[in-house]
């Protein structure tokens, strides 16, 4: 359901006369502006013919996920789906993680375990958390999580490979959390956080082709 207070003439004005944001968003572009007294996000599918398709109907996924997480503090509210290709968000004020230094990083990841654990409560695993682009740290330093574009929402009944894949991206949430709260050395975890961790056979993989790749580049080095 769209917000009856934005209309279809907003998403379009946004678009023609907004901020466009550079380097952020898989479907198309992303706009920020005005409308109804809201600050407002815009992202658009781009494309023509099949990626044009994909890249609405992967909105049109994400749009589900906001909904389904709708009132969720450090979630993003959203404005609707709007002329069959345009997901209006709230424009958050912050940076991403990428872009800025968290001042007290004890209060920032016990808060953004919390926002982890209330979408998991209603089913929803993010699942690319790894990505720093994806946690915003607002002028206040706190955390809010974006771009549901490849989050799994698990069905209820019996649907194995959809199970599959949100409990592979609930732990990978998890391990996601860890590694930017202790800047990859898990080694130092305290037991209290350890208990969240548990290696993915990817993530695994993933760290020992790092590992190869880095002592070619040595070797080739010296």
């Amino acid at each position: 359901m769209n917000d009856a207070s934005i209309t279809d003439s907003d998403i379009l004005a946004c678009l023609r006369d907004g901020e466009r944001l550079e380097g952020r968003g898989y479907q198309g572009s992303i706009h920020t502006g005005c409308a109804a007294g809201h600050k407002i996000l815009v992202k658009s599918a781009a494309g023509n013919g099949i990626t044009a398709w994909l890249n609405r109907w992967m909105l049109r996924r994400e749009y589900d996920m906001y909904r389904r997480l709708e009132g969720i503090s450090g979630i993003p509210h959203c404005y609707g789906f709007f002329l069959d290709r345009h997901l209006v968000l709230e424009h958050v004020d912050a940076q991403t993680m990428r872009q800025t230094t968290i001042t007290d990083r004890d209060a920032f990841f016990a808060e953004m375990l919390t926002v982890v654990e209330a979408i998991h409560e209603r089913g929803v695993a993010h699942g690319d958390l790894k990505r720093k682009d994806n946690i915003l740290v607002t002028h206040d330093s706190r955390p809010c999580l974006i771009d549901f574009g490849v989050s799994v929402y698990r069905k209820p009944g019996f649907h194995p490979f959809n199970h599959f894949r949100h409990r592979f991206s609930h732990q990978h949430d998890f391990n996601a959390w860890l590694k930017h709260k202790y800047n990859r050395d898990f080694k130092s975890m305290s037991p209290e956080d350890a208990r969240y961790f548990r290696p993915l056979w990817i993530e695994r993989i993933s760290r020992r082709i790092k590992r190869t790749w880095k002592s070619l580049v040595r070797s080739v080095g010296r």
